[in-house]
């Protein structure tokens, strides 16, 4: 039986970890590198993936719609290249997952991420993907089910309808064992610009209220960079990212929202330092895939530069991010002792159940 919100929300962070579900912690392992740290490529887009192909077909000279076969193609291609820089890659159900994994360009040993949600324009209530659901993603293998929920916290209705949306694929991921990631974004309200002052203020404080109100139905997070360079102080935003990593309950990763790579690099180093556990990251890798001129150059501007870049993230990774086991002083030891000998018979599970914590079958 699966655990309850109000059980887990009274479960310790550290013991959360320590009883956690088989299906999760595999798909734990699956996605993080050998210390415990994400390095995940993302490549789940769908519109700002179209737009970036149509916008390179026209600055070619051929204007044209990209169908599905280009996009898939597209998507596989840059998979290949550099999924296997990566501890997991993240795709989507409509011109990757499946399309990756039947024709082995995700690399072997390499963790995949599977969004589940509709790609839907910020403020409107999320939905699943029609048809689309987190037994299948559980079923086709997955480590984990990436779900993305844009929040204005100062919007109650909306951010009702949205927890209510999260809720719901909690309790499948519950259900089905599987790790759930879930992702914050911000968006500026009618009218207002995003580089807006006003909005970037609401933006890091919406952040954070957004870090504690998907907490408790997350395993991981997936969070963005609460601050901006280009208007506020290395300290400020330092502030700021300590109360982040102080509020997240679950490890967090610093998403790149399609900033540019030399902006992106630049908070994946602030992040590390605050405790974040590593990056999610896509545009601000590949996004000037588009802008070269033919296949050959897209390919070797994936092999050369695509790589280098999630190299150097690598790096500051392996250097400066927080493995989740060592953000709640675990060790392989104490999660072995958690295992209780009827951990998978009726008893065991009434038992799991008493205490408030997973893993009870």
């Amino acid at each position: 039986m699966a655990q309850t919100l109000e059980k887990a929300k009274k479960v310790s962070p550290r013991d959360y970890f320590l009883n956690l579900s088989p299906g999760k912690l595999a798909g734990l392992k699956q996605i993080t590198d050998a210390g415990g740290r994400f390095k995940v490529f993302a490549l789940d887009q769908s519109n700002s993936f179209k737009k970036a192909l149509r916008a390179m077909h026209e600055r070619q000279g051929a204007p044209a719609e990209p169908d599905y076969g280009e996009i898939r193609d597209v998507k596989m291609e840059m998979v290949s290249f550099l999924g296997g820089y990566a501890s997991g890659v993240l795709l989507d159900v409509n011109y990757g997952a499946r399309q990756c994994l039947n024709t082995g360009s995700l690399p072997r040993g390499v963790g995949l991420i599977v969004r589940c949600e509709m790609s839907r324009d910020a403020g409107l209530a999320g939905q699943m993907e029609p048809g689309w659901s987190v037994e299948k993603i559980k079923r086709m293998g997955a480590g984990a089910v990436k779900l993305l929920v844009y929040l204005d916290t100062t919007d109650a209705k909306n951010t009702r309808a949205q927890e209510a949306f999260v809720k719901q694929v909690w309790r499948e991921c519950q259900k089905w064992d599987i790790l759930l990631m879930i992702e914050e974004l911000s968006y500026p309200r009618k009218g207002e610009d995003k580089d807006a002052p006003e909005y970037l203020v609401r933006k890091s404080r919406n952040i954070l209220e957004a870090c504690k109100l998907i907490g408790p139905y997350a395993d991981i997070l997936k969070l963005e960079f609460p601050g901006n360079l280009k208007s506020m102080g290395e300290a400020e935003i330092m502030d700021n990212l300590e109360a982040l990593d102080e509020a997240a309950i679950r490890p967090w990763v610093l998403l790149s929202a399609g900033e540019k790579f030399d902006v992106f690099i630049q908070y994946v180093e602030m992040a590390m330092k605050a405790g974040s556990s590593g990056y999610m990251a896509g545009r601000a890798i590949f996004n000037e895939y588009f802008l070269q001129d033919t296949p050959a150059q897209r390919r070797q501007f994936l092999k050369t530069t695509g790589a280098q870049r999630i190299e150097k993230l690598n790096e500051i990774i392996d250097r400066e991010a927080t493995p989740w086991m060592d953000r709640y002083q675990l060790s392989a030891e104490a999660m072995g002792s958690a295992v209780r000998p009827d951990w998978y018979l009726e008893k065991g599970r009434r038992a799991a159940a008493r205490e408030g914590v997973q893993g009870d079958y």
